[in-house]
């Protein structure tokens, strides 16, 4: 269970390394092996080679000492010079290879017996020289003893032969039984590194891409299940937290829809039913003038939402277009003021205004500006309650305030509050509204050079700060 954990943790990457590492450090063992027992079998090779000539070599001596000694048999029995002539055609032959023996030396029992094989044939020598007095049966005791030093450098090759032999099997099966192991080692580390690479990279990347094509066609529930805490892990997750984000801008968008569908409806039933009754002849002149002033009233609704659409798309395109002139904010917030107080009965709009305040800036977008903001705080403050404009100078900047006693916003709310359909659910059952209204004002504003701040407590009302550059 431990191991399955410490696999689980490791990334893509760290695998791949360890994987790669294995399979190089299998191939660096074998070629070091391989290396390994081929200086071995070379080494054996030429002791071989050496122990093979050396009993060639110890087989001509010893014929070439029987060959001597025959003629020297010969020549004492029958005094033809002929023997003894081809005795020391021996003999020269006999000391020739005995001089060639020190080339085949790979043991010190072997130079041992090579110098007790020199110190016989330097004797001989001296025995057989004329003028010298060395009886028969020494000068063959002698003989005897190089015969002896022949057997026993024969025998030793022959020992040393078979070792070498016998060590260069082993040797072969252990290359054998390593190689057969390295092969399993490596086609275990293939198995296994497959078997794990498929889990980790086959299996999750067509879970993503399953999830992708069901997203692709529409089903916003598709997700990609996080199987580990790797690099796909992560695409995994981050794919999800998209998937979230579009599924939640979708039903925001379809809310969105649905808030403008109702916005439009309510303004058309009621200039559909005032265009009804003006066709009745039996209403007064009276009627019929309130009734066409409700219908300017809703045509003028119905223009400043299509200009707050409009505003909408143009910010949501990145298109926004300012008829930029030189203004007073603190006149426009006082027409504003005015305007909303005298058709508002259900609040006490109160303004508080400074000195002039000359800004660059579109005079309609600021007004709408100030107009959605006063409508937030008229709609989400109780009746009765009171709302606060405020302009004035503030340094380089010019601030325009607005201040509610009304439900005020979240923590989580107030994050969610200037993007596109930022609305929380509270706030949806408490009044309409589409949800792109201060994502609009906050994109006039920035467009502007100016700022926008909110301060909120839930239960404590809310203020939204508006700053904009002097002229």
């Amino acid at each position: 269970m431990r191991g399955r954990t410490v696999m689980g943790r490791l990334t893509i990457r760290a695998y791949l390394i360890i994987w790669v590492a294995s399979l190089f450090l299998a191939c660096l063992v074998t070629s070091g092996a391989w290396w390994r027992a081929r200086d071995r079998l070379r080494g054996m090779r030429d002791r071989i080679i050496a122990d093979v000539n050396g009993v060639n070599s110890g087989q001509v001596l010893e014929a070439e000492v029987l060959g001597a000694r025959r003629e020297d048999l010969l020549w004492r029995a029958t005094g033809d010079a002929k023997h003894r002539v081809v005795k020391e055609k021996h003999l020269l032959r006999a000391r020739e290879v005995a001089s060639s023996l020190k080339d085949f030396i790979t043991t010190p029992r072997e130079e041992e017996i090579v110098a007790r094989i020199g110190h016989r044939m330097a004797a001989i020598e001296a025995a057989d020289t004329p003028g010298t007095s060395v009886s028969i049966e020494k000068l063959y005791g002698i003989v005897e003893d190089l015969l002896d030093a022949i057997h026993d450098y024969l025998k030793c090759n022959k020992s040393q032969l078979e070792e070498t032999v016998e060590a260069a099997w082993q040797l072969h099966r252990l290359v054998d039984v390593w190689a057969i192991g390295i092969l399993v080692f490596v086609a275990l580390v293939l198995v296994a590194g497959s078997w794990v690479l498929i889990n980790r990279v086959v299996r999750p990347t067509m879970d993503l891409i399953q999830a992708a094509s069901r997203f692709g066609h529409g089903d916003f529930t598709a997700r990609v299940p996080i199987r580990r805490e790797d690099e796909l892990g992560a695409l995994s997750r981050t794919f999800n937290n998209m998937a979230d984000e579009v599924a939640h801008f979708e039903e925001a968008r379809l809310h969105f829809v649905a808030s403008v569908a109702h916005d439009l409806k309510n303004p058309l039933v009621t200039i559909g039913g005032a265009a009804r009754i003006l066709k009745r002849d039996s209403i007064s002149p009276e009627q019929r003038e309130e009734w066409l002033d409700r219908i300017i009233a809703q045509i003028a609704y119905l223009e400043n939402l299509t200009l707050d659409l409009m505003d909408t798309v143009q910010v949501s395109t990145g298109r926004l277009s300012l008829n930029k002139v030189e203004m007073d904010l603190k006149e426009l917030i006082c027409d504003v003021h005015q305007e909303q107080a005298e058709i508002t009965s259900s609040h006490t709009i109160c303004l508080e205004a400074g000195d002039p305040c000359k800004i660059i800036g579109d005079r309609n977008r600021i007004r709408r500006v100030a107009l959605n903001l006063l409508s937030n705080a008229l709609k989400y403050s109780s009746e009765g309650s009171t709302v606060l404009l405020k302009v004035e100078q503030r340094g380089s900047e010019a601030v325009f305030l607005v201040k509610d006693e009304g439900a005020g916003m979240s923590p989580e709310e107030m994050q969610v509050a200037f993007l596109p359909f930022g609305r929380g659910s509270r706030t949806q059952s408490m009044a309409g509204g589409s949800g792109m209204g201060l994502c609009v004002v906050k994109s006039i504003v920035e467009a502007h050079g100016g700022r926008i701040q909110l301060e909120s407590e839930q239960g404590k009302g809310t203020t939204v700060e508006v700053s904009f550059p002097l002229a």
